[in-house]
């Protein structure tokens, strides 16, 4: 059974999508129809028109505002569910890709599906103190490998299901060192995430049964970006945690940016050119902050300035370079297993070009930093977190590392 939070805050966000984003796109398409016709007619429709529009748009308010009633009936129902009940991973799921794919504006209409950078074990948060961390970790080592997952996920991609696929987290427990779950909220802002994950390693560090001798950071797709993001405010806060990354894995990262957020974004852009089609475009628009920082590996919050996020293929960031004394892995994964198949050219592994997941593009790459190892890996981006040929190269990273389990 859902917690009483869950039913809540999914009454109010649901009541909130079908208020702003159906209704309103229906509204605004309505108006953009309507303008046409009266616009045809000329100034003898125009009186006409002042009475429809007066009409139609009572009856949306009407419309809406029940909408907005029957979210707040249902979330006071919720009432009758429990506090404890832990939900489904189908719930987690649907919760990690509605924060995922909607703009922070809905997301206020229902905080109780938020989701701040969290440190899990056994799907639960781990309070970041020395006590609940020694409780949640009850067997230690000095070493740390933290996982950190990508778009609308949660840390249950790491983990497939016993038996079925390679699981990344075993495999470091069996090389001797301690796997670190993270979740977070992808919808939000990468810069946004990588400060709150900076902040959660830091004390986790602090907060770690014995000393940290070493960290190793794993991420998939977003998670890379945060990953990175996290570096460069640890750095900025004088974190000691950095200091022990020996090396990051980069699981498909769109470094350079995703194809695929960039058409969407001139798509939109054309869209809104012409009247009947501009609703359709401001709807694709709504979507999360985190996805438009997708379009090009943006690494700060403020990665737009003065500049409009929804502008044409606006956004590019300043290339960061690669942070000096780590070995950054960068797995480029394909569609195809054929090296040399076309798609594997025009779609990468179906969301990353590889010249993004290196980090070297025609016109941009990453400067110079720390070592950087490029790793071709026949597997597409879905599949990556449980490919057996990750599997291999995370295995070498750990057997090659230092430090002793406690």
């Amino acid at each position: 059974m859902p917690s009483r939070d869950e039913v809540r805050g999914w009454s109010r966000l649901i009541a909130a999508v079908a208020d702003q984003v159906v209704a309103g796109s229906v509204q605004d398409m309505h108006r953009a129809i309507s303008d046409g016709v009266y616009r045809w007619l000329g100034p003898v429709g125009r009186p006409v028109q002042r009475v429809t529009d007066a009409a139609t748009d009572g009856t949306y308010a009407v419309v809406r505002g029940s909408l907005r009633v029957a979210g707040e009936l249902g979330a006071v129902a919720a009432d009758r569910f429990g506090d404890d009940a832990q939900p489904s991973p189908a719930a987690l799921k649907g919760r990690a890709v509605a924060h995922g794919v909607v703009d922070e504006q809905l997301l206020e209409d229902a905080p109780e599906l938020d989701l701040d950078v969290t440190i899990r074990q056994n799907g639960r948060e781990v309070p970041l103190t020395p006590a609940a961390v020694r409780e949640a970790y009850p067997e230690p080592t000095s070493r740390l490998t933290v996982f950190v997952h990508g778009l609308v996920d949660t840390e249950a991609v790491w983990t497939p299901g016993a038996g079925l696929d390679r699981q990344l987290p075993d495999l470091a427990s069996t090389t001797g060192s301690t796997p670190v779950l993270v979740r977070y909220g992808t919808g939000r802002a990468v810069g946004r995430n990588g400060a709150d994950l900076a902040e959660r390693l830091e004390e986790l560090v602090a907060a770690w049964p014995v000393p940290v001798t070493q960290l190793v950071l794993v991420g998939h797709s977003m998670g890379g970006l945060v990953i990175r993001a996290a570096g460069i405010t640890a750095v900025e806060r004088g974190h000691r945690w950095p200091e022990l990354v020996s090396d990051a894995l980069y699981l498909a990262t769109p470094h350079l940016g995703s194809w695929l957020e960039k058409v969407a974004n001139v798509t939109t852009w054309t869209l809104r050119l012409f009247s009947r089609s501009a609703p359709i475009g401001s709807l694709i628009d709504r979507r999360s902050r985190g996805i438009k920082d997708l379009r090009f590996g943006a690494l700060a919050e403020d990665a737009w300035g003065e500049t409009p996020i929804d502008g044409l293929l606006t956004g590019s960031a300043a290339t960061v370079p690669w942070v000096e004394g780590v070995t950054h892995h960068v797995v480029v994964g394909r569609l195809r297993p054929s090296v040399r198949h076309p798609l594997n050219t025009v779609l990468g592994d179906a969301l990353v070009r590889s010249g993004s997941a290196a980090g070297t593009g025609r016109t941009r790459r990453i400067a110079d930093g720390g070592r950087v190892e490029v790793v071709p890996v026949g597997a597409s981006h879905s599949q990556l977190p449980r490919s057996v040929e990750v599997a291999a190269l995370l295995g070498q990273v750990l057997d090659g590392s230092s430090g002793d389990a406690a």
